[in-house]
Parts: C-alpha cells; sequence; structure tokens
C-alpha cells in the first residue's frame, strides 16, 4: 500500500468527519438559540393566556431538547468544541432563569436547571414546563443517598457548568429589565410601585454579588465555559462589558421608578 493511501487518506476521512460534525453542531446550536430567544419573546407577551405560553413552551423545548441531543453526542467525541455550544448554552440558560424568576420571584438553583435541562433531553418536558410556571415541583427519579438528597449525577449535564450559569444569568437581568419596563406601563399606582421596586430590589442586590466576585478576583475571567483570574484576558473583558449592562438595566429601572413618582405627584 502506498503512504497516501495508509496515512493521508484515512487523514483526510477524519478530518472531513470532524468538520461534517461541527457544521451539524453550529447548526443544532442555532436552533437552540433562535428557540430559546422564541421562549423568552413568549415569556414577555402578557396578551395571551396562559394555555398558549403552555404549548408554545412545550413545543419550544421539544424542539431544543433534540438538538439538545445532537449537540451532547457530537460534543462528547470532540471537545475541542466547546467554543461553539457556549453561546447556545447561555441563551438558554437565560430564557430558564428568566422563565423561572418571572413566575417565582427569585433565581432558580444552578442544580434546579441542571435538572431541567436533564429532564428536557430526556422528553419529560410537561414537567419542565410546570416547574418553569410554578405549578409543580421537579420531581427526582434517582435514588436518595443514605444522608438524603439525590444522586450526583442528577445534577451534572456536560454540556453545562458554573461558569456559563454566571453568563447567562447576566443575560437574565436584561429581560427583567424588560419586564419591569413593560409592566410599569400596563399597572398603576401603588401596584406599579410594588412590582417594579421588588425588580429593582432583586437585580440591586444580585449586582452587589457580582461586584463582590470581582473585588475578590480583578481579572476573573469566563471564556468558553472555563474560570480563571487574569487581566486582559477576553474572558476578563466579556465579564467587565456584561457587568457595565447589567449596570446599565438597573439605572433604566432607577429611571422608570422616578418616572412612576413623578406621575403619582402630578396626579395628586
Amino acid at each position: 500500500m502506498s503512504l497516501e493511501e495508509v496515512i493521508f487518506k484515512p487523514a483526510r476521512e477524519s478530518l472531513l468527519e470532524k468538520q461534517d460534525g461541527r457544521e451539524k453542531l453550529i447548526r443544532s446550536c442555532r436552533e437552540i438559540t433562535s428557540y430559546s430567544k422564541k421562549a423568552i419573546f413568549t415569556l414577555h407577551r402578557t396578551l395571551i393566556s396562559q394555555q398558549i405560553v403552555i404549548k408554545e413552551l412545550t413545543l419550544y423545548l421539544e424542539i431544543m431538547g433534540e438538538h439538545l441531543n445532537t449537540v451532547k453526542v457530537i460534543y462528547m467525541s470532540n471537545q475541542s468544541l466547546r467554543g461553539s455550544i457556549s453561546g447556545a448554552i447561555e441563551e438558554m440558560i437565560e430564557f430558564f432563569t428568566f422563565g423561572y424568576y418571572k413566575y417565582h420571584g427569585k433565581l432558580i438553583l444552578y442544580t434546579e436547571f441542571v435538572k431541567s435541562l436533564n429532564m428536557v433531553m430526556e422528553g419529560d418536558i410537561p414537567e419542565v414546563v410546570a416547574f418553569i410556571l410554578n405549578k409543580s415541583e421537579l420531581k427526582y427519579n434517582s435514588v436518595e443517598k443514605e444522608v438524603g438528597g439525590v444522586e450526583e449525577d442528577d445534577f451534572k449535564n456536560v454540556l453545562v457548568d458554573q461558569s456559563d450559569f454566571l453568563m447567562g444569568l447576566f443575560d437574565c437581568t436584561g429581560e427583567i429589565m424588560r419586564m419591569v419596563i413593560l409592566q410599569s406601563t400596563n399597572n398603576a399606582g401603588g401596584l406599579q410601585m410594588k412590582h417594579t421596586l421588588e425588580n429593582y430590589k432583586f437585580l440591586k442586590v444580585l449586582y452587589e454579588q457580582y461586584l463582590i466576585l470581582q473585588t475578590r478576583y480583578p481579572g476573573i475571567s469566563i471564556h468558553h465555559g472555563s474560570f480563571d483570574d487574569a487581566i486582559g484576558l477576553k474572558g476578563n473583558f466579556s465579564f467587565k462589558k456584561k457587568l457595565e449592562v447589567f449596570q446599565s438595566s438597573i439605572k433604566k429601572i432607577e429611571t422608570t421608578l422616578l418616572d412612576i413618582l413623578i406621575s403619582d405627584k402630578e396626579i395628586l
């Protein structure tokens, strides 16, 4: 056999297979991003029944689950593709964290998010939708440990980790800001002020926690799902930029609060 047949043809076939896998993964990630955005849009709509919300979220999560499983298969065979999936994962985290906050008034735990993600990939969509909409608690089917709780595997997913969650949560704050401004136009008086102030306080506390993290680690860098602590890295720039956007969202809510106060004074 020639050198070409022994070395170059197998190498070429291997590279083509990896390239095909990468393109398929990227297409699936685009779909995950797209349907996460559609789900967020559904959550923002105020003039639709909850039945429609349930129907749309169920459809979107079914599609996302299919693509997540596709991504997982490809990623497990080539984990150098981490950078190609981070954006889609963060968008999906944005949807889950915003949806949970809207209906629960608090932040979803990282473990709850991972468990929900696993359930979506397993096809347990109605249970996840009910959990997001605050209609039921998550059900854990694994065997309990002697000390109580749930098997650790319930709270692990190869596609996500805490760094992804932290960055996706940044984006969720922008959605909370949009919800606050939208609600302020649909309510009036004390109810308007109460809701706006509650959301404002939540974001202020969360922002302060991010500042504490940055103070402790001035060079905090999160890039492609990896933590680092070095000023000047791309992930450090991304973290600072998202923190600036977060601060801008808080200022917009402060402006909304002032507008409400001024409007109330004018009415009086």
